[in-house]
């Protein structure tokens, strides 16, 4: 069942891990953290044409069991690379396993079947979720290479919000489709009466398979997932079209994402582009993100596990993002919500974000938080940003995703030791939030070298122990800077304002310690103090 040696150079070409090697060891160098190792993964030299293995690329034969059986095969053998030519090749899910790398070559378009008999649901806690298009567990060595096309055919899965689309879209994508009695949802027949019959399965407790198979429309796989991996690669793949979550990736030792697209509408549902969770060691690099969700983001959770183990204090740390472009999608680099597993050490650099809803966004709740420290960013730039350039936001309510035991005070959120630094944002609603809560405060960030132009500047409640080194705001209206119940606040290396009017207001009688320099970029008449705040607590 190999494929001749010439068929494969025809077709792809191994991975080229050296190369690869060389380029993750030099962009993990000079990091404001202790540097990293990350091993590449390398495959034997055997290749496997999922043709010689029954596959047909007539875009009706579904090839599941033919791909399947390659990858089985290959990793049986010692492993090697699966090769998707050039062709349109359908398929249901793809099970990945340990050295072997899935090589979707340039031409070949792999499109998952819209029939959900092609799809099989696994438990998860007490309910279930349709096993995703590409999956794999307890892996080593394991790659996605290529210059293909992945396409989720996301949908045959997904309802649509109304108020996310253009009226002309909407009442194509509604034609004999399902539509909820408000006229806010539209989705695939079937769709909502399964949606229906989930509550009540999970309201009675009922947690047999059987059940569940029936609802198995309204539940939307996630394109990639995999979990529990040992030294992964994805290199040079589109995947798109996704029905839910794009790129799932859980609990990854030695992860390198190169030169990956994810292409989505913005109106796709859940359709996070990049989610990297509680892993180690991690290089995201020269990526693309277009999506209707998270554009890359970082979670940590403890999931099923309720705590960490006493010897690792962060499940989720020395994580480099580098030269990536986001566009449409709800936050440009994300943070969250679930950080109740600890974060630590993360390095984004060289990034652009353009016509996302949010530029840099960290984002948790109660039940949901966690320990979120070191964490540096530098040179972004960002344009047409809908809400705002940067955000801190302890009180994101993530509506059913309470870790179990966490609805106490043990998992709330800890934000403290944030670096941005270079960063250039032109159009925003709001150039940055910071908001905190009575008991918990965004504290220990640090803005240096920024120009931010925006509708309105910066707002800051419940932090402490800000600093603006050399920070540049300005909004079409209102106020530069304005602090509520914000204390340790520094001003400096600051640029001479624009104008004489007010720079910096301050509110409430908890909002002290403001420092200000150099001595006399600022008059004392740009200050406004009120709701009993104190104008002597700023010191010029």
């Amino acid at each position: 069942m190999v494929a001749s040696l010439a068929a494969f150079s025809l077709n792809a070409k191994n991975v080229d891990s050296q190369t690869i090697q060389q380029e993750v060891n030099q962009r993990l160098q000079n990091l404001p953290f202790a540097s990293f190792s990350i091993t590449v993964p390398t495959f034997a030299d055997k290749s496997y044409d999922i043709r010689d293995f029954g596959a047909v690329p007539d875009g009706i034969t579904v090839n599941t069991k033919a791909i399947n059986d390659a990858i089985a095969q290959c990793s049986k053998n010692g492993g090697g690379t699966v090769i998707i030519p050039a062709g349109l090749w359908i398929s249901g899910s793809i099970t990945l396993q340990s050295n072997v790398n899935l090589y979707v070559a340039e031409g070949a378009l792999l499109e998952f079947s819209g029939n959900k008999d092609d799809y099989d649901i696994e438990k998860t806690g007490k309910s279930y979720k349709t096993r995703a298009l590409i999956n794999g567990r307890n892996l080593k060595n394991v790659a996605i290479t290529g210059r293909g096309i992945i396409n989720g055919n996301g949908s045959t899965w997904r309802f649509v919000k109304h108020e996310k689309v253009p009226e002309k879209l909407w009442k194509k994508l509604s034609k004999n489709a399902d539509v909820t009695p408000d006229g806010k949802r539209t989705a695939p027949k079937g769709y909502f009466a399964a949606e229906e019959l989930q509550k009540q399965l999970g309201a009675a407790g009922d947690t047999t398979y059987a059940s569940w198979l029936k609802v198995k429309t309204a539940l939307r796989p996630y394109l990639l997932n995999v979990t529990d991996v040992e030294n992964m690669l994805i290199e040079g793949v589109t995947f798109m079209n996704s029905p839910h979550i794009t790129l799932k990736l859980d609990r990854i030792f030695s992860l390198t994402l190169k030169d990956v697209t994810v292409l989505n509408e913005n109106w796709f549902q859940n359709s996070d582009g990049i989610d990297v969770s509680a892993s180690e060691r991690v290089l995201i690099y020269d990526c693309t993100v277009n999506t209707g969700d998270d554009g890359i983001c970082m979670k940590s959770s403890l999931g099923n596990r309720g705590k960490r183990d006493k010897a690792q204090k962060f499940l989720h740390q020395n994580i480099v993002i580098r030269d990536c472009k986001v566009f449409h999608a709800h936050g440009g680099f994300v943070i969250g919500s679930n950080t109740d597993g600890g974060m630590n050490n993360i390095y984004v650099k060289n990034c652009t974000f353009n016509w996302t809803e949010t530029g840099i966004r960290v984002k948790s709740g109660k039940g949901r938080g966690g320990r979120v420290q070191n964490i540096f960013c530098e040179d972004i730039f960002m344009k047409d940003i809908v809400d705002q350039a940067i955000i801190f936001e302890l009180t994101y309510d993530d509506k059913g995703q309470v870790v179990k035991g966490g609805e106490d005070n043990s998992l709330e959120p800890d934000f403290e030791g944030f670096s941005i630094r270079n960063v250039y944002c032109d159009g925003a609603k709001e150039a940055l939030l910071l908001g905190g809560t009575p008991k918990l405060n965004v504290r220990n960030v640090t803005i240096q070298n920024a120009m931010l132009r925006a509708d309105a500047g910066v707002s800051g409640f419940r932090c402490d122990n800000i600093t603006f080194d050399n920070v540049t705001v300005l909004p079409k209206t209102g106020v530069p800077f304005d602090f509520n119940k914000a204390t340790n606040i520094k001003f400096i290396n600051t640029p001479k304002p624009k104008t004489n009017g007010v720079f910096l207001k301050l509110k409430g009688s908890e909002t002290k310690n403001i420092s200000v320099s150099p001595s006399g970029v600022l008059a004392p008449s740009q200050v406004e103090a009120i709701n009993e705040a104190d104008p002597k607590q700023v010191k010029f």
